[in-house]
Parts: structure tokens; C-alpha cells; sequence
């Protein structure tokens, strides 16, 4: 390792330390982090754009456009009540919002569908006075993994089935029931441990309409001496009823169609990009145009609604990953963990996923598995199992929860709860997804355990 790339990854790390414990603004932390590489001479000057990722950029900038045009229609209010009405207690409000956003990332993509869950959450929350930064975390968690399930879900995905030349079928068939899997477990445990601390503020809101007392389900401990130790479902459902009155009467109108028919294709526009000869981002920046322009919105009151700080922040992110590429950082990541993983030949596949997932929470999972793959490709060739594939599909996806800054999810959580006046910490986000990431990490290496060394299924 010469001196240029010694001194990367100590400027990778205190980026990393900075953004961790918010000493300062993780804006001003990327701003730090892409002067130091040009000072350093990692990255050149007329380098600095051509770093900037701009596909995915581009995708998040025309979703944030889609969002915003959906919901100036009113077509974001109308899901909200369905998804309420179809609420009989906290607990099947939470899982229905996880399963929506779960579904979205399946078809969509791990952005699009955090982007606008998030914003039907936010509407929802507020009207049932719950606190919406748990539920924000746990659908970026889910979205992640939603992302995992198909061949066009995420663009790890892509790139694997792209390199690996796997075909659609073989794909969802091998990890599709991991995905389902790992959702599973995440909503139980978001309901086991988690639930409290969003329906808190709903708790003692419907306590001061005297609508009934409430006592802790979830911790087993009375708030109150000789009350029952469960929410009667009647008693939410007429919180329910109270929070829908403050949508109004919410009829399907033109306008909703309109909406629902640029993001159904929008979404249709994700599933056959390749085929028609567009790109993710292209497909998106349309989608929002379009909807920009039904909307009858000003353009400069909604690019004053546009994320810019999230937007900024990758980008200096992907100044500094693609500088580190640049110089041969990655590439020298990528040999030690496949040299790491060949150690243990009968379980690869596994000693891959665990290889990647780690990696994938520190920088963007995309370019770990752009390097990855065509070293994966050169060693199946070579007549190493194809399963090693499914390891990289299990780590990349799984590994980006693992940190805030893992995946663009995770940082789309962020920037949205902090414009909403509910700002997540770094901290509590770290403590969260590291342990349910672990979790989610280990039901993975059982999973490909049993399919691929017992039966043998590829």
C-alpha cells in the first residue's frame, strides 16, 4: 500500500468517525472528506465530477420529484386511509406499513420505495400522534431486503445477474425465500421490542380524549394499577376513526388517476429500462417530470422541496468511494476478502457473504460488488461453485443496513426525519440496525447452509 492510499483510509476513517458521532454536520464531514482526497491526490480536480454517480443521484432526484407531484395530488392521503382503515390494532398497522414498503422495493427499487413509504408514514403518523423515527429505521431495514428478493430489485442485484449471466427464474427461486424470510423476522421484531416506542405518543394522546386507558403490551408493565394489559382493538379503532376525519372526505378523483398512473409507469418503466434502452435514472427523472407537470405545481416551490442535503451528502460520498477505486483501494478490498473467503472452499459461498456484508455497511455496496463480481466470475470459471453467487446477492444487500451511510435507504431515513422535525441520531440508528443486521446475517448463513451443503440446490 503506497503513501496515497495509507493516507485514504485514515481520511476514510475519521469521515467515517465524524459522520458516526455527529461531531459536525455530515454535510460539512463529505465537504471534509472530498477536500482532504484532493489534497492528498487521490482524487484530481476534473476528476471530482466524473466521481459523482450520477445514475443514482439521478433516480433519487426524479423519485423525490414523483413524490412530491403524488402527493400535492392527494393520492398519498388516499393510501393513508386505506392502509388505516385496514388497521384493527398498533400491531397490524405496523406490519401493514412494513409489508407496503416491502412490497414497493420489490418492484420498484430500495430508493423509490423508501421515498414515498416514507412520506405516507409521515402523513399517517402524524394524524395518529405517533412518533414515526422507529417505523422510518425498521422500513429502511425492509426495503433493503425487499430489494434483495428479484433479479431488478436492487443494483447489486443487477450486477450479479448480469456477471453471473443468472437467469430471472433461477434468481427469485434461490433467494426469494431468504428475502421473505428476513422480512418475517424483522416485523416480529420490530413488534416485539420496537412497537412501544412508536405508539408512546399515541398512547397518551388517546389517554387525554378519554377514550380509555392504555397499559404497556409490550413490556408487560401497568402504567396504571388494575387496568387490562392489552389495548382493546375497539378502543383503536375508534382512534382510527378520530384520525381519518382529519383527512376529510377523500374521494377518487381525476387527479389520483393521473398520479397513479404516471408512478404505475414509472414502476413498469423500472422492470423493462433494459429492454427499451433507458437507464434506472432516466426512467425516474421522466416519472417525475411528468408528474412535476400534472401537478400544476411552481418548479421553483418544488425544487425548494427537493432533499439537497441528502443529495449533497452522497455525492461527496461518491467522491471519495470512487477515489478510492481510483487509486486501487477497493480493488485491493476486494483480493484480501476473496483470498480471506478461499480458506474455507466448502463453505464459500458463506465466507462471501460475510466478507461483503461487513465492507458494504462502511462504503456504498454498489461499487464492493462491481469489484466483486468480475473476480467471483473469473474464480466460477475456474470451476469454484456458482452458490458463491448467493453469498455476494446475501451480503451486499444485507450489509448496507448494517451503518446510516451503508445504503441509500438508510440515508434517505435520515434526511426525511430530520425535514419532518424528528431527527434520528446516529447512534440510535448504529444501535439498531447492527444488532437486527447481525441477526438477519446469521439466519443467512443457516439458510445457505441448508440450500447449498445439504441440498444442494443451485
Amino acid at each position: 500500500m503506497n503513501l496515497v492510499q495509507s493516507l485514504s483510509v485514515i481520511v476514510f476513517t475519521v469521515t467515517i468517525v465524524l459522520i458516526a458521532t455527529e461531531w459536525v454536520d455530515r454535510i460539512f464531514a463529505s465537504f471534509l472528506a472530498v477536500a482532504s482526497m484532493l489534497v492528498i491526490g487521490a482524487v484530481s480536480p476534473d476528476e471530482v465530477l466524473h466521481f459523482i454517480d450520477i445514475e443514482i443521484l439521478g433516480v433519487i432526484v426524479g423519485m423525490m420529484l414523483l413524490v412530491y407531484g403524488a402527493e400535492k395530488s392527494g393520492i398519498f392521503n388516499w393510501i393513508a386511509v386505506k392502509i388505516l382503515k385496514a388497521s384493527k390494532s398498533p400491531k397490524t398497522f405496523t406490519v401493514n406499513i412494513l409489508l407496503f414498503t416491502t412490497f414497493l422495493s420489490i418492484i420498484l427499487n430500495n430508493i423509490g420505495a423508501m421515498l414515498i413509504s416514507a412520506s405516507i408514514t409521515i402523513i399517517m403518523t402524524r394524524a395518529l400522534k405517533m412518533k414515526p423515527e422507529m417505523l422510518l429505521i425498521f422500513q429502511a431495514i425492509v426495503a433493503d431486503l425487499g430489494g434483495m428478493m428479484l433479479l431488478m430489485s436492487s443494483i447489486p442485484n443487477i450486477i450479479v445477474a448480469i456477471e453471473g449471466d443468472i437467469p430471472f427464474l433461477d434468481f427469485m427461486y434461490n433467494i426469494a425465500p431468504l428475502s421473505i424470510i428476513l422480512v418475517a423476522i424483522t416485523i416480529l421484531i420490530f413488534c416485539r421490542f420496537y412497537l412501544g416506542d412508536t405508539v408512546g405518543e399515541f398512547k397518551q394522546e388517546f389517554r387525554s380524549v378519554d377514550q380509555g386507558e392504555w397499559v404497556d403490551d409490550f413490556t408487560g408493565s401497568e402504567t396504571e394499577p388494575d387496568v387490562k394489559t392489552e389495548l382493546r382493538a375497539a378502543e383503536f379503532n375508534e382512534w382510527i376513526d378520530l384520525s381519518i376525519k382529519e383527512f376529510g372526505v377523500i374521494k377518487w378523483s381525476r387527479k389520483h388517476s393521473v398520479a397513479a398512473i404516471i408512478m404505475t409507469g414509472t414502476i413498469f418503466g423500472f422492470v423493462i429500462y433494459d429492454m427499451i434502452g433507458l437507464t434506472p435514472a432516466l426512467v425516474a427523472l421522466i416519472g417525475g417530470c411528468l408528474m412535476l407537470v400534472f401537478s400544476g405545481e411552481e418548479p421553483s416551490e418544488v425544487f425548494k422541496e427537493i432533499d439537497w442535503s441528502t443529495i449533497i451528502f452522497l455525492a461527496g460520498l461518491f467522491i471519495m468511494i470512487n477515489g478510492m477505486i481510483n487509486i486501487g483501494l477497493i480493488e485491493i478490498l476486494s483480493i484480501s476478502i476473496l483470498n480471506i473467503a478461499g480458506r474455507w472452499p466448502d463453505s464459500l459461498h458463506i465466507a462471501i457473504m460475510w466478507l461483503s456484508a461487513i465492507p458494504s455497511g462502511l462504503v456504498d455496496n454498489i461499487p464492493l460488488t462491481a469489484t466483486l463480481a468480475p473476480i467471483l466470475s473469473s474464480w466460477v470459471l475456474g470451476g469454484v461453485s456458482s452458490d458463491v453467487w448467493w453469498g455476494l446477492v446475501a451480503g451486499a444487500n444485507i450489509g448496507g443496513n448494517f451503518t446510516p451511510i451503508g445504503s441509500p435507504s438508510t440515508i434517505i431515513v435520515l434526511g426525511v426525519s430530520e425535514r419532518e422535525g424528528h431527527p434520528i441520531s446516529m447512534g440510535k440508528f448504529f444501535k439498531i440496525c447492527f444488532g437486527i443486521t447481525m441477526v438477519h446475517l446469521f439466519v443467512s448463513m443457516i439458510y445457505l447452509y441448508i440450500i447449498f451443503n445439504i441440498l444442494y440446490v443451485s
